[in-house]
């Protein structure tokens, strides 16, 4: 696994001094913010660099993933919806 985020990723990370991330320390918050934001660039470098398994339980334990993002990514992953806390309602 690489140490550092490819340039091209900065764009991603405006709110975060991108050399202080750490893709092994902060693979959560990476996953999260490229599911999120990213196209299908993002998704392949995503898949090339952590397991399907990481990707997959960040995406179930996840309450920054969007509903709309969540549904889509369960079904690509083939991840139950009911498992990801993102297509949870909560109570206010």
């Amino acid at each position: 696994m690489q140490s550092n985020l490819p340039k091209n990723l900065n764009k991603y990370f405006w709110d975060t001094n991108i050399s202080n991330l750490s893709l092994e320390r902060n693979s959560t918050y990476i996953i999260e913010r490229l599911l999120e934001l990213g196209d299908l660039n993002e998704l392949e470098w995503l898949n090339k660099n952590y397991s399907k398994e990481q990707i997959s339980k960040t995406l179930q334990s996840s309450s920054r993933i969007s509903p709309k993002t969540g549904n889509f990514f369960s079904i690509y992953y083939g991840i139950p919806k009911e498992s990801l806390v993102c297509m949870k309602k909560h109570s206010i």
